[in-house]
């Protein structure tokens, strides 16, 4: 179990570098979509991510009524709907969006580290 803890962990922190990356290029005007690694690994690492703290939730029995919890699923759900935001396609780059999605990021991240 401690291995797949330490998994979640270094997954988080891919998500959130291929966050930037995204960012920063679309910040530069540069088509992050013409990549393939770039359009397909976001969604690989999120989903091995969120698959990683469900089982890490259900294994140790953690309830939803727990606060930090809640808070987690609340900067969760700020970072899915900022990110779409900013990154939607067709629509010009959102830097107010990605940075708001940068920002719930990171607090979801403190959250976990700090509860």
């Amino acid at each position: 179990m401690q291995s797949l803890f330490f998994a979640h962990i270094g997954l988080a922190y891919v998500s959130l570098a291929l966050l930037l990356t995204r960012g920063v290029l679309s910040a530069r005007m540069i088509d992050w979509r013409q990549y393939k690694t770039l359009r397909i690994a976001p969604h690989l690492i999120d989903t091995l991510l969120l698959a990683s703290g469900l089982i890490i939730f259900f294994y140790f029995g953690f309830s939803f009524s727990e606060t930090w919890i809640l808070s987690k699923l609340l900067f969760l759900v700020l970072y899915i709907v900022f990110s779409a935001k900013a990154f939607k396609k067709g629509q010009q780059f959102s830097l107010k969006h990605f940075l708001l999605a940068v920002v719930s990021f990171m607090l979801m991240m403190l959250v976990a580290t700090m509860h």
